[in-house]
């Protein structure tokens, strides 16, 4: 050792702080696992003592696959089985993209566009985003295309289920979702009163929505074990529980109805520039049964966002309102809606989407059962069958009518009332006033009243409060009540004639009914039974009476006024323009002004025009109401406007339900038939209805510029007239073959060809022979006459040999064969 080196200390005091480091990380290794140690033992203790049941229940919900099955959504029927809204199964095509691999993302993205009709950028970015497990790559898809989306998706898998060590080799991850789409075959045709469903294929409007429940259904499910990686695993633990499908309704609304009454709405509408919409409701006034109810403009339900009026089209196109616009915005909407929006005449990017939105909810709304209008004249029938009821006066009380009324003259609450265009009446009784419709007869009768007496009746009419249909947002309307017509009078007396009260159609229409019924106020329906899907009716609809409001002598009183009305269509009659030859009708009409509402540029009010019409009136069956709301005609007025549009639907309708014609009217075997000729398609209708012709209208102008047969020749009594206004030469029809048919049958041929039809012989026999050789060409409403007597032979013109309709088509295609043959063979 080198006597200048130090001595080496001893080893344990060589290194002191590594010591107590080594000391300190001993204690907190030791304190680690202590702690960890605990833990575990807690664990335990709570999987297996504390709550081990939670864990059993988590473990096994890990385990397992609970998937649902979706319901099928009932169908909904008219009344003769046709199909109104159905489900189709459709599917949904979901990716994972957090088990595609990213190499063939593109080549999936391009290959799924195609497949499904997408947009490739779309789908590369749902398949790009590899923390999601579920993206939609597609919606609504039919059997076809999931299946060509299923086989890719196969061709790009490689799924080892079997070894979960090795690696899966997953390209592409695709599956689907079984979903349904709702459907409407006859697009916008009663779309006010199906409603739609949304996305999930929820029931938001209409029926869809008042019924959602009973046509929704009941999912299924089916309750697996799956493995780790989410996959079902083939066992026989699965259970499964099948979907209890919706209930389909059957409506009490028939197409055949509904089409002849939207057919004439649509004229009316056009024809009188009707700005804020029109409905129509036929009605049951016995069952409280619809069978139909009509609002225009509608929309489509099977796509109900897209707004189908060409007026608001048009407005939301041109960023610049014009006058007309306005007043339509104003009309449809409502002033005070609108009125920041026309200010200034101009269309910003917020107005223009707050517009889009007002636009969509007021297509959506069924105008009969959630608009008000001011019932006008029509009301009237409601304040002579109170009056008459409780005995305050019968109908032989009479008053003065001068032109003017005032009321409380000489003092600051005086108002001046008058009758419309300030007409003089004279006097009236009862049944002269409803006739004249005076208004100063009936506010003199309201001064016999007191106003607990009058809204007493309001009441038990049911106008103060909601009918009960089975459709949802239904009005309980806008009314004065007691109290408001104790304190100003003049709410009664204006109230007597239709003023005043804002009530909705489907309240005025069952009002009507219980006035004509015997006075039983009932419940109106849309929806006759539901049945599922094995057929079995499983709910069916009662006809209910909510009370009897008059008596039936003085409903009898009521029929008989109205009636009178009508006045089997003869001048002077105020309801005149309803009548059709052969049917006992009544009807009153009722031309509102709408209060509430800046008038118009002329100075007069904007009008909400009404009429009611029930048949036959002897033995009431049904109800035809009807509202037009802004019209915009130089004659405004109900009976000149509404009337002639009612008895247009009831002059097919009527046949159509099997009404018994009036045992008074003697039918003549022919009718001479008018010149049409220059006159309004709607003047010419209605002067056919009063002498027993039908009538068909061809084109779309106003004026009937030619018409077939001609005005001065004699026709069978029922012929059809063919009014043409766009056109100064008719169509022509091929006659079919009728020989050896039946009255019956031949008669439907030759309709169905578009002719007329006259008999001569015995009418129970056959057709022996036919004026018209058959494939002749001829004009729409010629007439054929057919010789009839005992037939060689039975063709066998029943239900088995096709329809009278079929018949005379084969007839016309077989005639157009041997025509061109003809030709063929001389050329």
């Amino acid at each position: 050792m080198n006597q200048n080196q130090s001595p080496r200390p001893p080893r344990d005091e060589r290194h002191p702080i590594n010591n107590a480091m080594r000391v300190r990380t001993l204690f907190v290794l030791a304190f680690f696992l202590i702690f960890c140690l605990g833990l575990l033992i807690y664990q335990l203790y709570a999987l297996q003592l504390r709550d081990p049941e939670n864990y059993r229940v988590g473990a096994a919900e890990q385990q397992l696959s609970d998937q649902q099955i979706p319901a099928t959504r009932g169908t909904i029927y008219d009344a003769t089985g046709a199909v109104l809204a159905r489900s189709t199964t459709v599917w949904n095509i979901i990716a994972d993209p957090s088990a595609c691999n990213e190499d063939f993302i593109d080549e999936a993205a391009e290959k799924l566009a195609e497949l499904v009709g997408g947009d490739a950028e779309t789908i590369r970015t749902q398949l790009s985003d590899r923390e999601s497990k579920y993206k939609v790559i597609a919606r609504g898809v039919d059997l076809p295309t999931k299946d060509a989306v299923l086989e890719y998706a196969n061709t790009k898998r490689a799924l080892n289920e079997g070894d979960p060590e090795e690696e899966w080799e997953t390209v592409l991850e695709i599956y689907t979702e079984e979903s349904a789409t709702r459907s409407y075959p006859f697009g916008s045709f009663l779309s006010s009163v199906l409603g739609f469903t949304n996305a999930d294929g929820e029931g938001i409007y209409g029926l869809e929505r008042s019924y959602e429940e009973t046509l929704a259904g009941t999912p299924g499910r089916v309750i697996s074990t799956q493995n780790a990686w989410g996959y079902e695993v083939d066992n026989d633990s699965a259970e499964s529980y099948d979907p209890i499908n919706g209930g389909n309704l059957h409506l009490t609304i028939d197409t055949n109805v509904q089409t002849i009454v939207e057919k004439y709405l649509r004229q009316a509408m056009d024809e009188y520039d009707v700005m804020n919409r029109g409905t129509v409701i036929v009605m049951d006034v016995n069952s409280g049964a619809v069978l139909s109810m009509a609002t225009l403009e509608q929309f489509d339900p099977n796509n109900p966002y897209t707004i189908e009026d060409p007026d608001l089209v048009a407005v939301l196109e041109d960023s610049t309102l014009t006058a007309e616009e306005i007043d339509l915005l104003q009309s449809r909407l409502g002033e005070d809606n609108v009125a920041s929006i026309v200010e200034d005449g101009t269309l910003s990017d917020e107005e223009y989407t707050t517009l889009q939105g007002y636009f969509r909810e007021a297509q959506w709304r069924n105008k009969a059962v959630t608009e008000l209008y001011y019932p006008g004249s029509v009301f009237k029938l409601i304040t002579a069958a109170a009056a008459l009821d409780s005995g305050i006066v019968d109908a032989s009380q009479t008053y003065t009518c001068n032109g003017l009324l005032t009321v409380f003259p000489d003092t600051e609450w005086e108002i001046p009332y008058r009758c419309a265009e300030g007409r003089t009446h004279g006097t009236l009784d009862m049944a002269g006033a409803l006739e004249k419709s005076c208004n100063l007869y009936f506010i003199q009768l309201a001064e016999q009243m007191t106003p607990e007496f009058f809204y007493d009746y309001f009441q038990a009419f049911g106008l103060a409060e909601q009918t009960g249909i089975d459709l949802p947002a239904e009005s309980a309307g806008l009314s004065k009540d007691q109290a408001d017509m104790e304190l100003y009078l003049s709410d009664l007396y204006s109230s007597s004639f239709g003023q005043t009260q804002k009530l909705t159609a489907i309240q005025m229409a069952t009002a009507v009914s219980a006035v004509v019924n015997g006075g039983y106020l009932v419940t109106p329906y849309v929806v006759d039974h539901v049945t599922d899907d094995a057929g079995n009716i499983t709910s069916q609809t009662q006809t209910t009476i909510r009370r009897q409001v008059i008596s039936e002598e003085v409903s009898e009183q009521m029929r008989a006024f109205m009636e009178n009305n009508v006045g089997n269509g003869q001048a002077g009659y105020t309801c005149r323009n309803v009548y059709v030859a052969g049917y006992s009708i009544g009807g009153k009409s009722g031309t509102g002004e709408q209060l509430d509402r800046t008038e118009r540029a002329d100075g007069d009010y904007h009008k909400q025009i009404s009429f009611a019409a029930v048949l036959p009136i002897d033995d009431p069956e049904y109800l035809v109401f009807a509202v037009l709301d802004d019209p915009r005609w130089d004659r405004d007025y109900a009976s000149e406007i509404v009337a002639p549009m009612v008895g247009n639907i009831i002059s097919e309708i009527a046949p159509y339900l099997g009404v018994p014609t009036d045992p008074d009217y003697v039918a003549p075997d022919t009718v001479l038939v008018q010149n049409c000729i220059d006159n309004r398609w709607s003047t010419a209708q209605m002067n056919l209805n009063k002498v027993g012709l039908a009538h068909q209208i061809i084109g779309s102008g106003n004026t009937i510029l030619y018409q077939y047969p001609y005005g001065g020749t004699n026709v069978p009594a029922g012929s059809t007239i063919y009014l043409y206004t766009e056109a100064t030469t008719g169509t022509m029809t091929t006659v079919p073959d009728v020989s050896g048919r039946t009255a019956e049958f031949a008669q439907q041929m030759l309709r169905a060809a578009n002719l007329n039809v006259d008999f001569s012989g015995d009418e129970n026999g056959r057709v022996t022979a036919q004026d018209i050789a058959a494939g002749q060409s001829v004009e729409y409403g010629t007439v054929v006459t057919l010789t009839m007597g005992a037939a060689e032979s039975d063709t066998g013109d029943d239900a088995s040999s096709g329809s009278a309709s079929d018949a005379a088509s084969s007839d016309a295609a077989s005639a157009a064969s041997e025509e061109t043959t003809q030709e063929e063979g001389t050329a």
